[in-house]
């Protein structure tokens, strides 16, 4: 029911109050003149009576009004009721005046009359309008204090006495509203009209200005502002005291207070009372919903009242309670907890839970009791005892005490929530890693990662998680003090009714010992116990996955067979335990020196075996890789030994087998190694050998080759070469130094066969000053005979890159007492690749001393226009290369036709070199080509020997 009338409520707009009200009031304004044509007229002695019940009627309804507001000061009072209560108070009063007054009357302390009781008529109108327009506003809802509202009424007395005291002595004073015959005065209107504009104000703010959260009944109130209205416009209207607009008028105030006082018994009844069954609802709702049963007990512990509902299971009946003590009709211990509970609750208004045990069909069950006081209507305190049965919570709490045993365990549990954050670890969490509880509670797991696994790995755990709830292996931790350590987990997803993960549950043990264990198993299986190197079986293995990643790639691996020379010696002179310090100390040597991917094995004796992957699939480069390597392995093994204050010196002889597949067994990998060490042996010990015997024969030669290189320059063996430069007359303008090796075994070396170990043995800047120098000689052997033609050098990579390649320069060419013009440096494209900057400088200064540079091989390169820029170069080489076959490939023709364009706009020379035909030559010199050298002009060869230099 009260759902209901809250709807009916609801559906009242604010518009339909306003409008509904207002029409019914137009539609009587508008149709007052022909409803008063309809009322008969009333004679003098009939209107008496009717007045005088109508009065009596509206004095009634005004006091129903200012009681009902009075009643509120009961309950609570705002202003608007104490205004309201005033106000009414007054009108009662006022318009109990009026009507002793109206004429006809007797006498009422003064004469009645017209005058007197409109006067009392106007202060009851004005009375009523004002204080309704004060009733809407916002403050009115304000409270206020019981003795606020006593000084409202009396002062409202006091103003009452204050308009009797004037209308009856000083009527005289006051302005006439009122002439027999003519009707009422323009005041009399104009003061029924202002009373109409504060109606009309009141139902604009309760519309507008007031519109929400109204604390009084809108639409009875709006009918009664409308009726006051009509009312007073009525009473504006009426010639005589006896006519039906003054009848009319009444019954519209009688209306207006009638439809007021609805609108404040909803205020203080019907609002209150719809309150109190919503409340009630509630408290009902919120009853059902507490798994309690209630006993309400007066202060001698007697049952008053049981309440309880269907969810909650009584064991006995209500009836068993009711009109009895505690003492009568319960256990010993409910009655020992409910007179405790009873006894706090006396004190402090409530009490703690008070437990106690049941025994009830043989179970056992638990309850709780909690007392409240409540105070009655004779002042005897009652109490209401809420029991629960609690035996479920007690199961659950007995088992979270065993799970709390299960959680100090030697095992590291940890939990956290659905979104990975610690929300509880157990002691030997803190044990096993270091941490506190505080200090990782609230934060991620990751905080023990050692990072030793990749994303895929997490990746692949949460996978399982997901799928399964459960994930269990072995992953590497890191304790707080930053040790890693292995630990076996178990980690349990835990979710809820419906499938959702709530927490998740990891267990773990450090299996730290068990790993070290298990790595002391496979060191004794795998590695050597006195160096602690791998040992011959492990040395297998990975010799075995070598094959098979060269096989793959085709790139070369190396077995070295190192087997130390005359080590027994050391045994029996010095003893064993010599021995052993040196293999230590040697093998800790080996490791320095090789890289993280090769394998150093010792698989006995004074043997060492080393498995090396190269990153070539050349075996020449292959062959050299593992040389430099052997030779760097002998070097260390030859540094003294200091083993208990002795110094000793040890040699080694080394066997070296090279693999890039699998064909070869292991075993026949290992005995071509071992055969290449005896061999060594064999030969002088202190040195390695190759398996292969043309690839040593090979690499012999080379090593010959760089020794003889080393003193070919003292032996005089080195000879400088020059080929000819040639105008396009064919007169010889310059020259080109060129050098060839002369040696007594091979005969001439080109220098394509020396150069490149030159450049790796870094001989090429002491061969590169003696071209030089030589080179500088011969131009001053030109210059004394009269023909002071340039010569042409080639410069070097490293020497170029010397920090005092200008020094050295300078220095030659100040000692050879040369013109420096006559001197001519050829670079190469591929020079100026690294650091152009510096090269530039250094290019720079010696230009300055009137050295000249010519770019060589232009065109090979990266022929960038940078280095033409920026670069002192005088002169640009065509290679050969294009030369060769420019006259029938169209595509070297565009290439050299752009070089001898490109060399024009920018004032360079330019030099053809591989000009070998004489119509290469002609073609050359038609496209502005301006010197000319090859075959076709003369051979590299020997001139005149220079004098010596004093």
């Amino acid at each position: 029911m009260t759902a209901l009338l809250q709807k009916v409520f609801n559906r009242v707009s604010h518009a339909n109050i306003f409008a509904i009200p207002a029409i019914i009031a137009l539609i009587i304004l508008i149709c007052s003149p022909f409803v008063s044509r309809l009322i008969p007229g009333i004679s003098d002695i009939n209107y008496l009576p009717l007045h005088s019940i109508l009065e009596i009627i509206s004095v009634s309804f005004a006091f129903m009004i200012f009681a009902v507001s009075a009643e509120r000061i009961l309950i609570s009072m705002n202003i608007r009721t104490a205004i309201l209560a005033c106000a009414f108070l007054a009108v009662v009063c006022f318009d109990l005046s009026h009507l002793l007054s109206f004429t006809g009357m007797p006498d009422y302390v003064t004469p009645s009359g017209p005058q007197k009781t409109i006067y009392f008529w106007l202060a009851a109108r004005f009375t009523a309008a004002v204080a309704l327009f004060l009733a809407v506003l916002p403050l009115a809802n304000r409270p206020i204090k019981r003795a606020v509202f006593v000084s409202m009424l009396v002062i409202t007395v006091a103003i009452i006495a204050l308009v009797h005291m004037v209308i009856f002595y000083r009527a005289n004073a006051l302005p006439t509203v009122y002439v027999p015959q003519q009707g009422l005065t323009l005041t009399k209107i104009a003061a029924e009209y202002l009373f109409i504009s504060l109606n009309i104000l009141t139902i604009l703010w309760m519309r507008f200005g007031y519109a929400q959260n109204t604390h009084y009944y809108a639409p009875a109130l709006y009918t009664a502002m409308w009726c006051l209205i009509c009312s007073g416009f009525y009473f504006t209207l009426y010639l005589d005291m006896h006519d039906a607009y003054n009848a009319v008028g009444h019954v519209f105030k009688i209306a207006a207070y009638l439809f007021l006082y609805r609108a404040l018994l909803h205020e203080v009844l019907s609002k209150p009372y719809l309150t109190l069954i919503e409340r009630e609802a509630d408290i009902s709702a919120t009853l059902a919903a507490i798994p309690d049963v209630l006993f309400e007990v007066d202060d001698e512990e007697r049952f008053c009242q049981v309440k309880n509902t269907d969810k909650v299971p009584m064991y006995l009946p209500p009836e068993h309670f009711l009109g009895k003590t505690l003492a009568q009709c319960m256990p010993k211990e409910a009655y020992i907890a409910g007179q405790k509970a009873i006894a706090q609750a006396r004190q402090s208004g409530r009490s703690e839970p008070c437990s106690y045990p049941l025994l009830i069909e043989g179970k056992v069950f638990w309850f709780q009791v909690i007392a409240a006081r409540r105070q009655a209507k004779s002042n005897k305190p009652r109490f209401v005892l809420a029991v629960r049965d609690i035996t479920q919570q007690m199961l659950a709490e007995a088992e979270l005490k065993v799970n709390a045993l299960a959680f100090y365990t030697r095992e590291g549990i940890m939990i956290t929530d659905a979104n990975n954050h610690i929300i509880k670890v157990n002691p030997a969490f803190s044990f096993i890693t270091g941490y506190e509880a505080h200090e990782v509670v609230g934060k991620s797991p990751s905080i023990l990662s050692s990072g030793q696994h990749d994303a895929a790995f997490y990746k692949k755990m949460w996978l399982a998680l997901s799928e399964n709830g459960l994930w269990q292996g072995e992953i590497y931790n890191k304790r707080k003090n930053g040790e890693i350590f292995p630990e076996q987990v178990v980690i349990n997803a835990l979710t809820d009714q419906q499938g959702t993960v709530t927490h998740y549950i990891a267990s773990f043990n450090d299996i730290s010992k068990a790993k070290a264990d298990q790595q002391y198993i496979h060191q004794l299986a795998f590695y050597d116990p006195l160096t602690k190197l791998p040992n011959r079986r492990l040395l297998i293995e990975r010799t075995a996955q070598a094959q098979t990643h060269s096989d793959r790639s085709g790139h070369y691996a190396a077995l070295f067979f190192i087997d130390l020379d005359h080590f027994k010696q050391l045994n029996d002179s010095l003893g064993h335990s010599y021995g052993d310090e040196l293999l230590r100390q040697l093998s800790e040597r080996l490791q320095q020196a090789i890289r993280e991917q090769d394998t150093l094995a010792r698989p006995g004796g004074d043997e060492f075996i080393l498995l090396a992957q190269f990153n070539s699939s050349e075996l020449t480069k292959a062959t050299e890789d593992a040389h430099q390597l052997g030779h760097k392995l002998l070097e260390i093994i030859n540094n003294p030994f200091e083993l208990k204050q002795h110094h000793y010196q040890i040699s080694a002889s080394i066997g070296i087998a090279l693999f890039n597949d699998n064909k070869k067994n292991i075993d026949d990998l290992m005995s071509s190694a071992d055969l290449a060490m005896y061999h060594s042996k064999e030969m002088g010990r202190n040195q390695l050998y190759f398996f292969e015997p043309g690839m040593h024969k090979t690499l012999r030669k080379k090593q010959r080759l760089e020794q003889s290189l080393k003193q070919a320059i003292s032996k005089q063996q080195l000879k400088l070469f020059y080929q000819p430069k040639v105008n396009s007359q064919g007169q010889i303008v310059s020259y080109e130094a060129l050098i060839r090796w002369f040696h007594p075994e091979f005969g001439l070396i080109t220098p394509n066969d020396f150069i490149p170990l030159a450049e790796n043995s870094y001989l090429i800047n002491e061969i590169g000053e003696w071209v030089l120098t030589t080179a500088c000689q011969q131009i001053r052997v030109f210059q004394q005979q009269g023909t002071p033609l340039p010569i042409a050098v080639n410069v070097s990579e490293r020497q170029l890159v010397q920090k005092n390649f200008v020094e050295i320069v300078s220095s030659i060419v100040q000692n050879s007492g040369i013109d420096p013009h006559l001197l001519e440096l050829e670079i190469t494209e591929s020079m100026l690749n690294e650091d152009l900057e510096n090269t530039r400088i250094k290019l720079l200064a010696l230009s300055k001393l009137g050295i000249t540079f010519s770019l060589d091989d232009f065109g090979t390169g990266y022929s960038s226009l940078i280095y033409l820029k920026n670069l002192p170069i005088t002169v640009l080489k065509i290679d050969r290369s294009f030369v060769h076959e420019f006259l029938t490939q169209e595509t070297d023709l565009a290439i050299v036709k752009t070089i001898i364009a490109m060399a024009k706009s920018l004032s360079l020379h330019v030099v053809a070199e591989g000009v070998e035909q004489q119509e290469q030559f002609e073609m050359l010199m038609s496209l502005g080509c301006d010197l000319f050298q090859g075959y076709l002009f003369g051979k590299p060869e020997p001139l005149t020997p220079p004098e010596p230099t004093e």
